[in-house]
């Protein structure tokens, strides 16, 4: 079984088995006390944002609807390893739904009742799509371009 940390606290390991069966282990987790102490646990290593390559690129809103869906697992690993969640908050809004603090001033601007339907959403999504509406104000808010949000989805759909 190989074992590798997926972030640089080490409060998350994925523990793989010989079938390519993937289990993430946290704290809490029965298999934590034993897992986190293995010596062989592969370091931790960011994933770079790919650049753009040769094939195709979405180039307008209508092909990004096609764009597969990010699971809220992949969308928090993938917001902290880029820096602009800490490790604390990712895992608080991964496991609670809080709004984390480079967020909370676009979610306080909003009127309501935007600003509660915003929060319900941030704190209950399952899948995030590249065209959402949630998406786009998050990437406003972390200074992200159409680019940027496009290489995140390319990058961090197997992660």
């Amino acid at each position: 079984m190989q074992a590798e940390w997926r972030n640089a606290a080490r409060t998350i390991l994925a523990l793989t088995d010989d079938t390519g069966h993937v289990v993430i282990v946290e704290p809490g987790h029965a298999l934590w006390p034993k897992a986190s102490k293995r010596p062989d646990v592969a370091p931790f290593a960011p994933d770079p944002i790919p650049e753009k390559g040769p094939g195709p690129q979405p180039e307008a809103e209508g092909s990004r609807i096609d764009i597969p869906p990010l699971t809220r697992r992949q969308v928090f690993i993938a917001l902290h390893r880029l820096g602009l969640f800490s490790a604390d908050e990712s895992i608080a809004a991964a496991a609670t739904g809080v709004v984390p603090s480079a967020l909370e001033p676009t979610f306080a601007a909003l009127p309501e009742p935007g600003q509660t339907d915003a929060r319900v959403t941030f704190a209950a999504f399952q899948m995030a799509y590249r065209t959402d509406p949630m998406t786009a104000m998050i990437a406003r808010a972390a200074g992200l371009s159409e680019e940027d949000i496009d290489a995140i989805w390319t990058g961090f759909a197997t992660v």
